[in-house]
Parts: C-alpha cells; structure tokens; sequence
C-alpha cells in the first residue's frame, strides 16, 4: 500500500476540502445582511424581521440532526452534495419573495437544507487526516472560515448598493462553483481508492464541504491526553480524538473509518447514547447559551446600528473587522492556547467577549462599536476552537456524524433563537437592555464551564482510552 502523497504534512483528500471551504465562507454573507434587507428593503419592523431571520435557524435543526445520523448510516457524500446544490436553489427562491411571512417560511426551508452538510463536514476530517496532523488541519480550516467571512461582507456590501436582491444570487453561484468543485474532489477521492492510495478510502466512504456553521476539532486536555498517550487538537470542523496507537507506523490514516461498518449503525441507539452523555450535553446546553448571545452580532447589531443612522457600511466594516482579526491571530494564538486547559481558554475567552459587549451598553458612534468588535473577537478567538475541541474529545468514532450533529444543533437553535430575542429585546427595551443581558448571559456560561470542569476531563479520559484499545 503506497502512502499517501502530503503537502506541508496534510494530505491531498485534505486540501480539496480547505480550497472548497474558503470559496463557500467568502460567499456566505445573505443570511447576515438578512435583517438590514428586511428592515431597510422591505420595510418590516424590526422585532418582525429578527422573527422571520430566526425561522433560518430553526430550520437548521432539522438539518442538522439529520444530516448527522444519515452520515453516519449512509456516508458523508450525498449529505453534502445533496445539502449545497438545494441550498443554492433556495437561495434563487428567497430573492423573488417580498411577502414577509412567505419569507419566514422559505427561510424555515433553506436553514433545513443547507444545515444537513454541516455534521458530515465535522466528521470528515477525522476520517481523512492522520490524527498527528489534525491539529495543523483544524487550525487551517478555522483560518479558511475566519478569512471567508473577512472577505464575504466586503462583498456583499458591494452587492447591496446595487441591490439586496444580487446579493442572494451571489451566494447561489459561489455555492454551485464550491458544490461542483466538491464533486471533482469526491471523484478523484474514489480514483485514489481505486489506486489503493493509503486513506484514500476513507474520504470516499466520508465527505466533505462547508456548511453555515463549521466545529473545531481537537483533543482532550493535557492530563486526558496523558492519560491516552496523544493529542489531537483545534480547528474548525468537530472530530473525536484518537491515539498514536490507532494509526499505522507512517502516520497515515488507515481506511477502517471510510469502510462500511459490518454492522449498520444504529441511528436511535446513537442519539440515545449522546442524549445520555450528560459531560458532552452540559457542554451543549453551555454553548447554547453562549451562542444566543454572541449571535447577537449578526441578528441584534445590524439592527441597533440601523436604528442609531449607521448602514451596511459600517456594519460590514465591523464584520470585516472580526473576521481580519481571527486571521492575523489564530495559528499565532494556538502556541499560547497549548499551555492552557481547554476550559481555562474558554472561561477567559468568555470573560473577554463580556467585556467587548458590555462596551456596547454605551456606545453610540461606529468608533465604539469597533472597540466592542476587537473585545469580542479576542475572546471568540480561543471559545470557539477550543468548545469544538472539547467536544471533539467527547464524540465516540462510530457516533461521530451523531455527535457532531447534535453540538451543531446547538449553532442552529441559537440562529433561530437569536434574532427572536434580539429583535423583541430591542424593539421592547431597546439596544443597551440587549447588551447588558448577553454580557450577563456570558458571565454565567463562564461559571458554568468552571463548574463542570472536572467531568469533562475525566470523560475525554476515558474516551480517548477506549478509542486506543
């Protein structure tokens, strides 16, 4: 079996996703121009137009568990493919719809469909990247997703001054030219396979793409991995770490993850068995709250902005901002983040982004709105690798998809919950209320992680060890 052809020490199957992933985030900028579109071009209230972005939301949860389970009974491939090709025709719908429950509706049915990849990505790294390099894999898809959305606003907000309507076309040819490169990419996948081309396997039984909302893997904590004997780490796409002792002398992955399983997986047991795993669900239930609130940036920002005079200027600007910013620190960051517990980052990560929102309670120019922006970017900057990390080392191999589509779900209720809240807070009580209950909200998710600390890491112990025998 001949090994497996590297470039700067991640594998070929690898780099087909990260190219894919960049296009696809640089395009993803519809659903967050959602509620200036609706306020400002259709004239809907603001607590109505947080109501009807939400329904996005909402339909992800349908996508994503789902879209979890299924990859892992059927594979990852027709769960992608299948998700970005109807996500693409959705978004052609959407911009001929102008009534606002109509709309609602229609955004109920593309947050489903274009949600169902997410799992699938989560776990087809793991598949597809000796567990050694996954932690440099990781760190490059978060770099991918972060510049995406760097770039994406920049162009929208040019799309907008034209029209908000262009803006849904857009995404849908940037998301057909991504869809049909992920097609070559499978197809050459399955050559690869065919030539017995080590891990090549695997990527065909698994698939790749880049969903609305990517996870983090990585490892346990130092004393989990010392106790398994490796680490896998951070990133931006959910996996289950495993040991050293579960790859082949080579570091190359070995083809048993991408095989058929001799016994079909069992959808209802795996969900039972995650819903059980009460370590990985107070970490759901953690992040669910912590999402509401940090969502805040894409449905409740937009809106205080319209109502203090400021446009799509500025809030693209903003958006820029957090995204350049992830991009210059990320991989510097990591070496400091390697020296920390994982909840140690987290709990810091979200003191940091109270502080960045608490400076919104009394902003009232675009120059202190920046200010908040490089507060809560900095403390984005470690939670939301390292949370993925954490449930990376949670999720047992053969649940993975399920695993990974239930943490997901937890991005899709927040994008449903999140302007639902922002927009009645707002419209009721008006922007500062808003601020001060999310930086509330971060302080209490902060001592939540502290507190369940311990059996986090003795379950990412255990997990890991079981994964090695």
């Amino acid at each position: 079996m001949r090994k497996q052809r590297d470039i700067f020490g991640l594998p070929l199957l690898f780099w087909g996703l990260w190219l894919a992933l960049l296009i696809l985030w640089m395009g993803r900028f519809v659903i967050s121009f959602m509620s200036m579109y609706l306020v400002k071009d259709l004239h809907v209230d603001a607590g109505v137009a947080g109501t009807i972005v939400s329904m996005y939301g909402f339909g992800g949860i349908f996508g994503c568990l789902f879209g979890g389970s299924l990859s892992d009974r059927f594979g990852r491939q027709a769960m992608i493919i299948g998700g970005e090709i109807g996500a693409a025709a959705m978004l052609v719908i959407l911009s001929f719809i102008s009534d606002p429950l109509t709309m609602g509706a229609m955004l109920l049915v593309y947050g489903a469909i274009s949600s169902i990849p997410t799992p699938a990505i989560a776990a087809y790294i793991a598949d597809v990247v000796p567990p050694r390099a996954q932690k440099r894999a990781y760190t490059l898809q978060t770099w991918a997703v972060n510049f995406g959305f760097a770039i994406g606003p920049i162009i929208a907000n040019q799309l907008v001054k034209v029209s908000y309507t262009l803006m849904f076309y857009a995404e849908a040819v940037i998301l057909a030219v991504a869809t049909a490169m992920l097609i070559a990419f499978f197809h050459e996948a399955r050559r690869l396979r065919g030539s017995g081309g080590a891990g090549a396997g695997r990527a065909a039984g698994a698939m790749v793409t880049a969903g609305e909302s990517v996870a983090p893997d990585v490892a346990a904590k130092p004393d989990a991995v010392a106790i398994a004997g490796t680490a896998v780490t951070s990133g931006t796409a959910v996996t289950s770490g495993v040991t050293d002792a579960a790859v082949p002398p080579d570091g190359a992955a070995t083809s048993d993850a991408a095989t058929p399983p001799v016994r079909p997986v069992s959808m209802m047991a795996n969900y039972r068995r995650a819903l059980a795993d009460w370590p990985f669900m107070s970490m759901v239930l953690l992040m669910f709250a912590y999402t509401i609130a940090y969502f805040q940036l894409t449905s409740g920002l937009p809106i205080a902005l319209t109502q203090l005079g400021m446009g799509s200027d500025q809030y693209s600007v903003l958006l820029t901002i957090n995204g350049g910013l992830l991009c210059l620190l990320q991989i510097p960051a990591l070496a400091v983040f390697n020296r920390m517990s994982n909840t140690r980052v987290l709990v810091l990560g979200m003191l940091m982004t109270a502080v960045g929102y608490a400076f919104q309670i009394g902003a009232s120019t675009w120059i202190g709105f920046a200010l908040a922006a490089v507060l809560w970017t900095l403390g984005e900057l470690g939670t939301f690798p390292i949370a993925a990390t954490t449930v990376a080392s949670l999720s047992p191999a053969d649940a993975r998809g399920t695993y990974q589509g239930l943490y997901n779900l937890v991005w899709s209720l927040s994008n449903g919950a999140a302007p639902l809240v922002g927009g009645w807070i707002i419209g009721g009580f008006g922007s500062r209320v808003l601020w001060v209950a999310c930086t509330v909200m971060f302080l209490l998710v902060a001592l939540g992680l502290w507190a369940t600390r311990g059996m986090r890491e003795r379950a990412a112990a255990r997990n890991l060890l079981d994964i090695a025998v």
